[in-house]
């Protein structure tokens, strides 16, 4: 079962928080500024080196320069299959409040590097204690998950007009029993509050017409209709009660994509693997290693890969207590499905 598991990229300096395959076969991996600043985006090349995404200004940002034209912290990336790589930067380096003003949503054209658009938020809407997410794409719409309060941004891309919904519904957010245990020891942060990251994971179910949703290390996946969700004429309580759970996981969840046959393959960070989750909804293990540690935001390649960082989150010293565990390099690896 793990034989087939192949190192894709290293990195001795700057942790990984998620990798994505466009369909021409170009790789691009986040950076988050949980730890400092860090080049926020970058490309793979097939030799498994990289280099910063577009490599321009938005790489260079040092702690210290203008925070809304820079990537400060990069909570996720999206290659939406149009040739746009999308970039969600929470602004909120090393994992605190996030910089009014600066949180983000980044269009760079994957072919030229340039900036399509940037959305910035209002601070009413991406305050200090907001953390952007993920994102997916559905028709004229994004819809965007927010994790510290637990919402969600739905935005019209055809004027970039947006409204934030379900703020802290007690569906987009932990049950208090939601602490994982990774390599036998609870996931605390260093003053001892448990690691609560509510709405967070996303993908679109194969009918295209739900979206499927969960908090990181919930216990089950939550469901919503499409086009109830990005209509902006019904009410946040008519969202609300359209809610039900699709699935209980049995297991703590890290991260979550779908492959072009509707199978959502799940990060299982308490498990050290990867699961699979058919379009029935049966989870099934796909992959068990020693070496995947707290894998992370994990994507299917045009080449029938799926790939995913081993984040290691667990071994640095904000969730591990204070000490360095980190076994370096932290690495991104692939799997043939």
């Amino acid at each position: 079962m793990t034989t087939q598991l192949r190192e894709v990229s290293t990195s001795e300096r700057f942790l990984w928080n998620g990798v994505v395959v466009s369909p021409d076969g170009r790789m691009f991996a986040s950076m988050p500024g949980w730890m400092g600043p860090t080049p926020g985006v970058v490309e793979i090349a097939s030799d498994g080196s990289w280099m910063p995404f577009p490599n321009n200004d938005w790489n260079r940002w040092d702690g210290l320069g203008d925070p809304t034209k820079h990537f400060v912290d990069v909570n996720s990336i999206f290659s939406d299959g149009l040739g746009s790589l999308w970039v969600l930067d929470a602004a909120a380096p090393y994992f605190s409040d996030a910089i009014e003003g600066a949180v983000k949503l980044i269009e760079l054209d994957i072919a030229t590097g340039n900036t399509l658009r940037t959305i910035f938020f209002k601070h009413s809407d991406a305050h200090k204690g907001t953390r952007l997410a993920h994102i997916r794409f559905w028709g004229n719409y994004a819809v965007m998950a927010e994790s510290r309060e637990g919402s969600f941004y739905v935005i019209d891309l055809r004027d970039n007009s947006y409204r934030r919904i379900l703020v802290g519904h007690n569906l987009l957010r932990c049950q208090p029993e939601d602490v994982p245990v990774i390599e036998g020891r609870k996931i605390h942060l260093l003053n001892g509050q448990p690691m609560y990251i509510h709405n967070d994971l996303l993908e679109i179910h194969q009918d295209n017409k739900t979206l499927l949703f969960m908090c990181l290390f919930g216990a089950r996946i939550f469901r919503v209709d499409l086009e109830l969700i990005t209509d902006f004429s019904k009410s946040e309580d008519e969202i609300a009660k359209d809610i039900s759970v699709y699935r209980e996981t049995g297991t703590w969840v890290a991260g979550m994509c779908r492959d072009p046959a509707g199978n959502i393959y799940l990060s299982d960070a308490e498990n050290n693997g990867i699961s699979v989750m058919s379009v029935e909804g049966e989870i099934t293990p796909l992959v068990r290693d020693r070496r995947i540690v707290w894998p992370i935001a994990l994507s299917v390649g045009p080449d029938k890969k799926i790939y995913f960082p081993a984040s290691q989150l667990n071994r640095i010293p904000m969730f591990s207590g204070g000490e360095e565990k980190v076994e370096f390099p932290w690495v991104i690896y692939s799997y043939p499905l």
